[in-house]
């Protein structure tokens, strides 16, 4: 079923999928254009996606499980990202300083689905998930493509770390703070983004 103020073409028989997308592309514009979730309800996800509410039923049980399907789809744009990044340098030292780079350009570029990937109080499946390994945790290719490029460094001999899962977490972390720093103190006389990335990259990789 469809609104109809808002006319729009039924999905053919048999394309759920795609209804499924427009519901999650509906409700990542949404996530996109406020600053929090304050206001985004199914029957807000439903208008913009131009159908009505019910119809959302056969997708999603609820607004909690349209959520988890955007910061699922927040950490495979992320994912993507880094991915692009790492396959542009075959160097090890180059390819961690580009992850870096490339991390904080995803979370400048997405602010609200950035912050969203870290909303445990609004977000049932971060809430929920098991966090105790970085393995399950939610966003593990993410961080794993950032830990193996600290391992690729001292494989090379291009780093002094002697525990490169933990030199990773620390990164994860600087790279974290310094994004969110970013958008809460906008205009402090920030150094050049790459210059900071790339000195966060070298001294807690421990690159030579």
């Amino acid at each position: 079923m469809h609104t109809d103020g808002n006319q729009r073409k039924p999905n053919p028989r048999g394309a759920g999928g795609a209804l499924r997308e427009e519901i999650v592309q509906a409700a990542v514009r949404l996530v996109r254009g406020r600053d929090g979730l304050a206001g985004i309800t199914l029957r807000s996800v439903a208008r913009e996606a131009r159908i009505t509410a019910p119809s959302i039923y056969g997708h999603f049980g609820n607004l909690d499980a349209i959520l988890d399907a955007v910061v699922d789809r927040a950490f495979d744009d992320l994912t993507a990202t880094l991915e692009t990044a790492r396959a542009a340098h075959a160097a090890p030292v180059p390819r961690l300083r580009a992850l870096c780079r490339a991390y904080a350009s995803f979370a400048v570029a997405e602010p609200r689905l950035y912050a969203l990937l870290f909303d445990r109080d609004q977000v049932p499946s971060l809430r929920a998930a098991e966090s105790k390994s970085v393995d399950t945790m939610p966003g593990a290719r993410a961080f794993a493509m950032l830990r193996d490029a600290v391992r690729a460094c001292v494989a090379a001999g291009d780093s002094t770390s002697a525990d490169p899962l933990r030199d990773a977490v620390l990164l994860w972390t600087a790279l974290h703070g310094y994004v969110s720093l970013l958008r809460s103190a906008a205009d402090f006389p920030w150094p050049s983004r790459e210059d900071v990335l790339d000195q966060l990259a070298d001294r807690l990789a421990l690159v030579r």
